[in-house]
C-alpha cells in the first residue's frame, strides 16, 4: 500500500491526494496509511497530505484552500520548556524525584491557586495568556512565547464553556529532566542551554472544552449536510466551505480553545514557580510550541492533528530532545519522539527536525 520514496519516507495514493508518511520503518508507515486516508479526502486538499508516525505517536497535517473539517484537527495543546536557576547537581534531591515533588506541591497548593468562573473562562478564551498576565499568573516577558490568536468564546457552545471552569484546574503533563549532550551549539546558545541544567517540560491542553467544541461543530456541519445543504463534498469527513458561517465558527472556536490551553499552560508555569522556588530557584521560559488546532496561511487552512506548529528554527521538545523545526510539512513537526537507529534519529534524517540538545529524565550523562 505504501512505497518507500526516500529514507524514512513512504508514499501512497489517497482518494483525492497523495500521502507522504515519515516513519522509522515500513511497518509503522503501513499502519499509519490506513489512519490517514480520511485526511486525503478533505475537499480542496493540497497534495500530499503529510504524516509522521512512530511507536509513541502519530499525527498529520492536511491543507485545504476551500474547506474546514473538524475531524481532521486535534484539540490544541500548549507545550513549554522552563529552565531552573539551580543546576541538577545542586538540587539536594535526585532528579528522578523532582517531578513527584512538584506534583505533591501542586496538590497541596491547589486550593490557593486562582480559579475561574464562567466569565473568567470566556475571558481567557478570548485573550489567552494575556488574561493570565493581567491576573499576575505569567511574567510579562513570557507573553512573546504565548501570544493569543483571534478566538470567539461564543463559538464554543454552552457545554464547552461549562466544561472550561472544571478543566481550568485539571492536571497537566509535567516532566523534569537535565540537559545532557549539546548537539547544536548555536541552537543551544539561542535558548541559553548548557549541560547540567534542570529543565521542566509542561504540556497543557484545552481538555473537555476543546473536545466538546470540536464535537459540536462536527455535529452542526454533519446535520447541515444530511439536511441537503450542498457543501461541495460528502460527509466523510464532514467539511464546510471556508466562506460559510459554519467554517468561520469552527475556526473561531478552535482558536478560543487554543487561547484556553495557553492560559492553562501559563497557570501551570505560575504554580510550578511557586511550589519549586525553594528547590529549583526561579524558572525561565525558553521555548513554547502549539500542537493541533488550525492555522490560516495565505488563505489556506492548515489542519494539524497531533503535530506541532514549528517553522524553520522554531524550537520545541520532541520526545526527549530539544529540537528545532526545519519548515517542512507545512511548517509542522512531530512533538513525539522516534527510536534512534545506531545514533541516527529518523526525524532528523528525514529533515523534519534538527537536534539541539538531549534531555535526560534521570540526571545521568545525556
Amino acid at each position: 500500500m505504501v512505497d518507500q520514496v526516500e529514507e524514512f519516507a513512504w508514499g501512497g495514493d489517497g482518494e483525492d491526494a497523495e500521502i507522504l508518511i515519515h516513519a522509522p520503518d515500513e511497518v509503522t508507515a503501513e499502519r499509519a496509511f490506513e489512519r490517514i486516508l480520511p485526511a486525503a479526502r478533505l475537499p480542496g486538499v493540497h497534495s500530499p497530505v503529510h504524516a509522521a508516525a512512530a511507536p509513541g505517536g502519530f499525527g498529520w497535517v492536511a491543507v485545504s484552500g476551500t474547506h474546514a473539517a473538524p475531524d481532521l484537527l486535534s484539540s490544541p495543546v500548549r507545550g513549554l520548556l522552563l529552565v531552573a536557576d539551580v543546576d541538577a547537581d545542586n538540587l539536594g534531591v535526585p532528579v528522578g524525584d523532582v517531578t513527584d515533588l512538584a506534583l505533591r506541591g501542586l496538590a497541596e497548593a491547589g486550593p490557593s491557586l486562582p480559579v475561574l468562573n464562567g466569565a473568567g473562562v470566556r475571558r481567557v478564551c478570548e485573550e489567552g495568556a494575556q488574561a493570565a498576565a493581567e491576573d499576575g499568573l505569567v511574567e510579562e516577558e513570557d507573553l512573546e512565547y504565548v501570544g493569543p490568536v483571534e478566538g470567539d468564546p461564543d463559538a464554543l457552545g454552552r457545554r464547552a464553556l461549562g466544561a472550561g471552569a472544571r478543566d481550568w484546574e485539571g492536571p497537566f503533563e509535567l516532566e523534569a529532566a537535565v540537559v545532557g549532550g549539546v548537539l547544536d551549539t548555536d541552537g543551544a546558545e539561542a535558548l541559553d542551554l548548557r549541560p547540567g541544567m534542570l529543565v521542566f517540560v509542561v504540556r497543557a491542553g484545552a481538555g473537555n472544552l476543546g473536545r466538546l467544541a470540536l464535537g459540536t461543530h462536527r455535529a452542526r456541519i454533519s446535520t447541515r449536510i444530511r439536511a441537503g445543504v450542498d457543501f461541495g463534498a460528502g460527509d466523510d469527513p464532514p467539511a464546510a466551505p471556508l466562506e460559510t458561517e459554519e467554517a468561520a465558527d469552527l475556526v473561531a472556536a478552535t482558536n478560543a480553545a487554543s487561547n484556553f490551553a495557553d492560559a492553562r499552560a501559563a497557570r501551570a508555569a505560575y504554580a510550578l514557580r511557586r511550589v519549586l522556588r525553594e528547590v529549583a530557584g526561579g524558572l525561565s521560559l525558553r521555548a513554547s510550541w502549539k500542537v493541533g488546532g488550525v492555522e490560516d496561511q495565505d488563505g489556506l487552512l492548515i489542519h494539524r492533528n497531533n503535530l506541532a506548529a514549528a517553522g524553520e528554527n522554531v524550537p520545541l521538545v520532541s520526545g526527549g530532545v530539544v529540537a528545532a523545526g526545519m519548515g517542512k510539512m507545512w511548517r509542522s513537526a512531530p512533538p513525539f519522539g522516534a527510536p534512534e537507529d545506531e545514533g541516527r534519529w529518523p526525524w532528523e534524517e528525514a529533515g523534519l527536525l534538527g537536534r539541539w540538545a538531549n534531555l535526560d529524565p534521570t540526571g545521568g550523562e545525556g
